[in-house]
Parts: structure tokens; sequence; C-alpha cells
């Protein structure tokens, strides 16, 4: 048999991960999700809207579930004085989701000046918030007011948003968490007890742990100070340039948590786009290997459908689009008043995917890519060519009648010829009948 061919970032990464943590490189031609193929359900479309709780602009897009993150739905702004609360914002949020069926997730943190174990540390999402609360009895009376104001309509916490930890980063005032992984499991150990006493159907989400491979470092120091014991599903930022990146990612994951014995905990990207050109402001690339580029919304779309379909057949238990709203990484313009091109193509993709199975996605020259979806008896396949036009003959065997492109357009297919794909991703199928429902 040949050996799988790897990319050659596929090839660092596997490096790297097996020099940090003893394991075998996890490059792989082939893609199935783990630990067989599932159902790709509702519930794995999540999404974020910085002005969901007040704007008129709701969201023109089916999705299970919103991440709401937010100054105004944090503790900072829930409580920026000492017992005086402000709950406008997140019981408006929290109202709007419910009244249309959407499932809340609220990201927890960050700590108000008052609460801060070192309000004076200056970072740029304000004083203190990236500290540790100074008392863990002001963090449970926080913990505990929330709880017990959203029992039953809010029913997942995630800990905290991109934490950096003492024992792996090196000390310096950052947005995220500038205490222990120590301090962070006491924080999460509450949490869970309060949920456990107050809501007992909710769930504790672990810290989103980002920086791709470099997460991976932040996350092996929260398992090794007891995370996993307090944790119902793990939390990640797969921010992956190209998106063919994800599966690497998500496998490096699932072996460093296995290693611990969750395997049965799911992993889930609360986090993740990329930087797009935008009417509504000027957006600039913001270094890095993640934000090195401004995308053509052409383009943006056809990353958010690739890392959409990769997310899943990686065996993402959820994937959170970042974002609906948001200039300069929407699938929108005017703050979700008109779709762009990349939020079509979001719902395109959503409806190729929901109620289907993806058994498999394979490549065998690091830019074709073939993922195979079935759903019932009947089976696609999604095409596309990472590094744009390319003529290839469909495979006589899959007996192809008609194919449909991001935009929506279907094409019956004649021939056994050359067929052109590109970076988007097309739908090929073997009859005439619609595949998914709106």
């Amino acid at each position: 048999m040949r050996p799988p061919l790897v990319s050659r970032s596929q090839r660092m990464w596997g490096l790297i991960a097996c020099l940090l943590f003893s394991t075998p490189s996890y490059a792989q031609t082939v893609v199935v999700p783990a630990p067989t193929p599932r159902l790709i359900s509702d519930s794995y479309f999540g999404m974020h809207m910085r002005w969901g709780a007040t704007t008129p602009n709701w969201p023109a897009i089916r999705f299970y579930s919103w991440r709401v993150i937010t100054y105004e739905t944090e503790w900072r702004g829930l409580e920026p004085q000492k017992g005086q609360w402000h709950f406008e914002n997140l019981d408006s949020a929290v109202s709007r989701a419910h009244a249309r069926g959407i499932q809340v997730m609220l990201s927890l943190g960050q700590t108000p000046p008052w609460a801060a174990a070192r309000p004076m540390e200056k970072v740029p999402n304000g004083w203190g918030a990236s500290s540790e609360p100074k008392s863990m009895a002001d963090w449970e009376n926080y913990i505990r007011t929330v709880v017990t104001r959203y029992k039953g309509k809010i029913k997942y916490y995630e800990l905290w948003n991109e934490p950096r930890f003492r024992e792996v980063d090196p000390y310096r005032a950052t947005a995220g968490f500038t205490g222990t992984a120590k301090q962070m499991v006491e924080m999460g150990t509450i949490v869970k007890r309060v949920l456990n006493e107050i809501d007992p159907d909710a769930k504790l989400v672990s810290p989103a742990f980002d920086a791709r491979m470099l997460g991976l470092k932040r996350l092996k120091a929260w398992l090794d100070a007891g995370g996993g014991k307090i944790s119902d599903v793990i939390a990640y930022h797969i921010y992956a340039t190209p998106p063919e990146e994800i599966p690497a990612v998500v496998k490096a994951l699932r072996n460093l948590v296995n290693q611990y014995g969750l395997n049965h905990l799911e992993i889930w990207n609360t986090e993740s786009g990329f930087l797009v050109e935008s009417p509504d402001k000027e957006v600039k690339p913001m270094g890095g290997a993640v934000f090195a580029e401004v995308l053509s919304v052409e383009r943006y779309a056809a990353f958010t459908s690739r890392s959409l379909i990769l997310g899943a057949a990686s065996g993402l238990g959820r994937y959170y689009w970042y974002s609906w709203d948001i200039p300069g990484m929407a699938l929108t313009t005017g703050k979700g008043a008109r779709l762009t091109a990349a939020g079509h193509a979001y719902i395109k993709t959503e409806r190729w995917l929901r109620d289907a199975t993806i058994n498999e996605c394979r490549t065998a020259d690091e830019k074709l890519w073939i993922c195979t979806l079935s759903r019932g008896g009947r089976q696609a396949r999604l095409v596309w060519n990472t590094t744009g036009p390319r003529d290839w003959m469909v495979p006589s065997q899959w007996q192809a009648r008609q194919y449909e492109t991001l935009p929506g357009k279907v094409t019956n297919i004649k021939s056994a010829g050359p067929f052109r794909v590109d970076e988007s991703p097309v739908l090929i199928l073997s009859d005439d009948q619609a595949w998914g429902t709106p």
C-alpha cells in the first residue's frame, strides 16, 4: 500500500505534536469521523452574533446554538460594581434565543476590576479582566446568581475564553487569562458544583483554548491540573488557514484528550472564522498565520463551506461560526442586514450536511478533496480543489447525473468528459432528486 501523502504544514504540525506529547504523526490522507461515521444533526451548527441581544437583523440562517460572549454579558458587564447587577442585555439575548428555539451557550468571565486579584493589570479587554478573582467567594456568588436566574434557560456554560496559563506561557498582560491552570480548575470546580446543585441539566464546557498547536500545551496543562474531571465538553478554537488543516488539529486534540481517559467527551470548535473584505469597514491583515490574509468574499465562501465539511468529517461535535454580523469576519454586510456569498455558502453547506453522514474525506495529491456522504440509501460526493480551477474526470462508477454549486445552480452531467472543479465545493449526485431540505 502506498504511504499516505501529507502536506508541508501537516508534516510540521505532526512533528510538533510528536515532540510535545510523544504521540505519532497524525496527518493522514483519509479523514473518517472518530470513532465511526455519524449523522450530522442540527446541533453541529452554532453561531456568533455581536448584536444578537438588540439587532433587528436576526440571522436569516438556520443554526442550533448561539455562543453568547460580549462585554455586556460577561461578569465585568453584569456586575461592574459589587452587588450592582445589569442583566438587561443577557435577559434580552436569552429571551430572543428561546423565542426562536435557539440553545444558548454562555461564555463566563471576565473579571471586573473590583474583584480582580490584579486590578491594575492593564490588558486589551480592560483593567484586571484577565486576572483570577482575589476571592473565590465573589466568583461563586457571580456563578450562583447567573445560574439561578437562567436555570433551565442556559444549557451550557463555557468556563473562559482563550486563557493563557503561567505553567505554559511566559507571563505578560494579555487578553484571556493570566493566572495558572490550577486556579482555572479551582474556578471550574466551583462552577460544576453550583450547576449540580442548582441546574443539574446544565453542562460545563472547558475553557476555550486557542493558538492552533500551542493551544494543545494549554489544554494539557488544564488536564494535568484535573480539568478533565469537571469538563462535560472540551472547547477549542480551530482557526485553520487553509481549512484542510482542520483534520490534523482535531486528531491531535482527540489523541491528547484520550490519553486522559476522556474518550467519551465531545470536542467542540466554539469559535472559528476568517478575515474578509467588507464594505462596512477597512479590513487589514493582523499578522500571524491565521489572519495574515484578508479573503475576497468568494474565497471566504469557499473557506466557510470547506471548514464546515472538514469539521464534521473530523468528528467535531459542534462548530460555532465567527461570525454572523461583525464586520471583517461576517457572513453579512450591514451588521446582519444583507447576506453575502459567504452567507449563502453557509446555508447551502448546512443543507448538504444536515441529517447526512460523512463516511470519509480523501485526498490523494493534497489538492483535490473528495468527501463521501450518505442519506438513507443515497450517496453523494463533495469535491473541491484547493489550488483553483482544475479539469478532472468524474469516476464512471459514480454514475453521476447532476451537480450543485454553492450559489445553488444545479446542472446535469451529460457526458463522461472533463469536469471543472475549483476552491468551492460542489455536490455531485447519482440521481435527479434534491439533496436535503431547507
